[in-house]
């Protein structure tokens, strides 16, 4: 776990050799699947807890919560690939995509202030770390990366609003 939230915190930091290790780690889908499982459990508590809510705790609910973080989570990171692979011709694997995707998430936690500003430069905040992480494992560069990133994440938005699947992140800004 030290690994895992290490790597994450650098990336966090736009430290680039975080992105380069987990793309030459095995393990980073799945160090990517805990990080989006955790960071989706604390935001559904911590609004539990900002709103004075924490008795209305609903296990059914949590794992909603977590599930629908890890499904966006790869739909994300999957039409980010999809759209640099077809669109810019770029030849990088969607798992290594899935796995630098996921250190991304900890400005997410932001959203735990309960302010929607605070939350919308976390919001802004992981956009801007998508777009290096796409840079780093496509070798696209920033413009053709950030066009990835904002189809996948429309992508991905469109897909949690169809299916009425609810947000754990960005709870202060939907």
């Amino acid at each position: 776990m030290t690994k895992i939230l290490s790597r994450a915190f650098r990336a966090t930091l736009f430290n680039r050799d975080a992105f380069k290790q987990a793309y030459f780690d095995g393990d980073s889908s799945a160090d990517g699947a805990i990080l989006v499982s955790l960071v989706g459990a604390l935001i559904y508590m911590g609004q539990l807890y900002i709103l004075s809510s924490l008795s209305e705790f609903d296990f059914r609910a949590l794992l909603a919560v977590v599930i629908g973080s890890v499904v966006s989570w790869l739909i994300l990171a999957f039409a980010t690939w999809g759209v640099a692979r077809w669109m810019f011709e770029s030849m990088s694997r969607p798992q290594v995509m899935v796995g630098v995707h996921g250190l991304t998430v900890l400005p997410l936690l932001l959203d735990l202030s309960g302010s929607q500003e605070i939350g919308s430069i976390g919001l802004v905040w992981y956009l801007a770390l998508l777009v290096v992480a796409t840079q780093e494992v496509t070798d696209l560069d920033l413009k053709k990366s950030g066009v990835s990133v904002l189809i996948g994440f429309a992508v991905a938005f469109l897909f949690r609003a169809l299916l009425q699947v609810p947000f754990a992140a960005f709870s202060s800004i939907f």
